[in-house]
């Protein structure tokens, strides 16, 4: 659907690992966030009051067996772009709101 950007991950108690994405899609404007897992078709509509971490944990538990150590974490490169992307458009705020004041 989109570009991972969070993982939720717990272990089933014969040690597999079984992992929920966030996936972004960026056409949109909004951009649109997905609950995807990796290991069936799973993919709920999130029009719902529940939180998505909830929604991951409760599919991993409850459809999965894993029920140990959920744990998540930023996408390694969602997380690195955020770092130099964020930065970046600051100089250019900056540099804008000074050459306005120049007029």
């Amino acid at each position: 659907m989109g570009t991972p950007v969070r993982h939720f991950t717990a272990t089933a108690p014969d040690g597999q690992v079984f992992t929920v994405n966030i996936e972004r899609d960026f056409r949109y404007d909004p951009y649109r966030d997905f609950l995807v897992c990796t290991h069936c078709d799973w993919a709920p509509s999130l029009l719902t009051m529940k939180k998505i971490a909830d929604m991951a944990g409760e599919h991993l538990a409850s459809v999965h067996g894993a029920d140990r150590g959920l744990s998540q974490q930023d996408n390694e490169g969602f997380r690195r772009a955020r770092l130099i992307v964020l930065p970046i458009v600051a100089v250019l705020l900056i540099a804008l709101f000074v050459h306005l004041q120049n007029f």
